[in-house]
């Protein structure tokens, strides 16, 4: 009777361990690619193609890292979950660089203001319709949280109503009759910034080459320092072979 007891009491004392492990951690979502996890209701919660559901807590444990810095449970408001030896705010827009890319256009520029921004790689501006910034490619919105990270990069960069100044190349128009343009704001060429800060990668189709070696090193220098999605795995499919088909 007493080694009934003992053990009754000690299956009460495990349920009561595990129902409050539960109730103190979310199941989150991780991304097994990227490294980081998602948190219920938002919108790569379960949707991307490798992952898996674990509590949250475990997925701290085990390395991984909340979506855009911001933790799901209780935790919510603590402090971003550090990445060993490696400065977090070189992914965050804006974050400074060693280096300067081109400091001037070297073409005419005209002048239009951001009502939206698309993706990545595209705006629409008052009196010039859709751009498409050139030289550069962002990912696709349906390569899992890549495309949306690099969209919030190019709007911290250039928010709605912001005034620009577009610069264009030989070429002015794509297939799909967009602007091809470089765009400039305060002294700093947006489109090299972005392949700077990791966000985007090199992509130049003849003649529209005026800053190819610009953005060749600032593709170097990104990737080397690890800087925006190549930290996380963002460019293991490049965007352009995503379009072709010829990976996820």
């Amino acid at each position: 009777m007493t080694l009934r007891r003992v053990g009754f009491a000690v299956l009460c004392v495990l349920s009561w361990l595990v129902a409050s492990a539960s109730a103190q951690s979310i199941n989150v979502w991780v991304n097994t690619n990227s490294g980081v996890y998602h948190c219920p209701g938002t919108r790569y919660y379960g949707a991307t193609k490798a992952g898996q559901f674990m509590p949250e807590e475990a997925a701290r444990t085990a390395g991984f890292r909340p979506a855009y810095g911001q933790a799901c449970g209780p935790a919510r408001d603590a402090v971003r979950v550090p990445v060993a030896s490696r400065d977090t705010s070189a992914t965050t827009p804006g974050a400074p660089v060693a280096d300067a890319g081109p400091n001037r256009p070297f073409r005419a520029t005209a002048s239009c203001t951001v009502t939206r921004v698309v993706d990545g790689d595209a705006i629409w501006c008052s009196g010039a319709g859709r751009i498409r910034l050139i030289g550069m490619d962002s990912p696709e919105s349906d390569q899992g949280s890549f495309g949306a990270e690099a969209t919030s990069a190019l709007a911290a960069f250039i928010p709605v109503g912001t005034q620009v100044q577009i610069e264009q190349d030989v070429e002015s128009r794509d297939r799909y009759g967009r602007l091809l343009a470089y765009i400039w704001r305060d002294g700093t060429l947006v489109n090299w910034r972005m392949v700077r800060e990791g966000w985007a990668v090199l992509l130049t189709y003849p003649p529209n080459v005026q800053y190819v070696d610009w953005f060749a090193k600032a593709q170097s220098r990104a990737r080397e320092e690890q800087r925006g999605l190549w930290r996380e795995g963002g460019f293991a499919c490049l965007p352009v072979e995503h379009r072709r088909h010829r990976c996820d």
